[in-house]
């Protein structure tokens, strides 16, 4: 009895200090954090958009920090890129990736937020694949925020037209990580029980299938957050209908090689 009293004290100890640990890093690198989202430099677009993405509690919860390597998936417009390269500042650097299908709409406006320079620390990745080739073992944080989903997503600019392999991309993004890095995933929640073809229709994923799909590629689960839950979303509903776009129900999860 003594002895597994012992053990769930050291159990107990140990988890305690992971957890001040943790908030230890979020606390040390909030400040940068805060300055990031809070740049006077900011599209006002971008800034209008941040009561519902909650970008500082999410890259908090991330890990992201000044000097890291950080890759944004699937960035889009580069909302989050932006805001990452201000974060992890002149030493860091933020790899901005857009697969065939986000390139599509993209490749029209995305210059305009990079002209001139105006984020050196950005390196732009669109050459036609989802997978990502990047030297092994050299990103900190990889982020696929609101757009894992669209990987199941048909779209005629997608080699093939169908959905997309995610466990050929899910590998590509753990070789690139470094070992101990982190994978975070943040989505529309589709409802439980539901599959790809649901994905594809309703644009939303469901977060069981995510866990299961992660872990079948070798990573971790460790950790999520409640910041972007909306109990007031039906969860299977188009996140782009007009009263609910921008504020779905989401999850935000981190993952570790």
């Amino acid at each position: 009895m003594r002895m597994q009293n012992l053990i769930k004290t050291i159990a107990t100890t140990t988890l305690f200090t992971v957890a001040l640990a943790v908030s230890a890093t979020a606390d040390h690198h909030g400040p940068a954090i805060m300055k990031a989202v809070e740049n006077a430099d900011r599209p006002a677009a971008d800034k209008a958009r941040d009561k519902g993405r909650k970008p500082a509690q999410v890259l908090m919860f991330s890990g992201v920090a000044p000097g890291m390597t950080v890759l944004d998936v699937n960035a889009g417009s580069g909302y989050y890129s932006e805001i990452l390269s201000h974060t992890v500042g002149e030493h860091g650097k933020v790899y901005s990736h857009n697969g065939p299908v986000y390139w599509a709409f993209m490749k029209e406006t995305l210059p305009e937020r990079y002209a001139d320079g105006r984020l050196p620390n950005v390196e732009h990745i669109h050459n036609g694949k989802e997978t990502i080739e990047l030297a092994e073992n050299s990103v900190d944080v990889a982020m696929a925020v609101l757009s894992y989903h669209d990987y199941f997503f048909t779209h005629a600019a997608r080699p093939g037209g169908g959905h997309e392999d995610v466990a050929a991309v899910l590998t590509s993004i753990k070789k690139v990580l470094k070992p101990g890095g982190t994978f975070v995933i943040v989505d529309h929640v589709a409802p439980e029980g539901s599959g790809p073809a649901d994905f594809d229709r309703l644009h939303r994923l469901n977060p069981d299938f995510v866990k299961k799909q992660m872990g079948e590629a070798g990573f971790t689960f460790i950790g999520e957050t409640d910041a972007l839950v909306n109990p007031d979303d039906s969860n299977d509903g188009s996140p782009f209908a007009e009263g609910i776009q921008g504020k779905t129900n989401r999850f935000v999860y981190k993952f570790t090689n």
